[in-house]
């Protein structure tokens, strides 16, 4: 897949996940609603924030000099889905009632370490 096409549907997904996170919003009630519509409300939330954040990292760090890299498109895919998945289950865990410093510091940590490890990895297994 080119970075065109990758990018065409980083960006559909993501404004799709937009209207669907707006829409969840919009009809729900979040004192009397069922686990489907909070599921759904933290699955739009992740991928519009994943979205979001690959978009954002590609503009910042895509230049002319890298421009047929594919490491650059690749990379903040990884990175923007890792921002998603963290700011998605740091909300989750304030819906519970779990969320404090050392729970949040132990998360995020997690993630890190995890980003981390497949950055370590290398083409090798890519």
């Amino acid at each position: 897949m080119s970075h065109k096409n990758g990018l065409f549907a980083v960006f559909t997904v993501t404004l799709l996940s937009i209207a669907g996170w707006f829409a969840v919003l919009q009809t729900i009630n979040p004192f009397t609603t069922d686990w489907f519509s909070r599921t759904m409300f933290y699955v739009f939330l992740v991928f519009a924030v994943s979205g979001a954040g690959c978009l954002l990292i590609y503009y910042f760090f895509n230049n002319k000099n890298n421009a047929g890299d594919g490491n650059v498109f690749t990379g903040s895919l990884r990175v923007g889905l890792s921002i998603g998945i963290a700011l998605g289950g740091l909300i989750v865990l304030e819906t519970i009632n779990v969320l404090n410093v050392l729970s949040a510091t132990v998360y995020l940590i997690a993630i890190l370490l995890i980003e981390f490890y497949i950055r370590s990895r290398g083409k090798r297994y890519v």
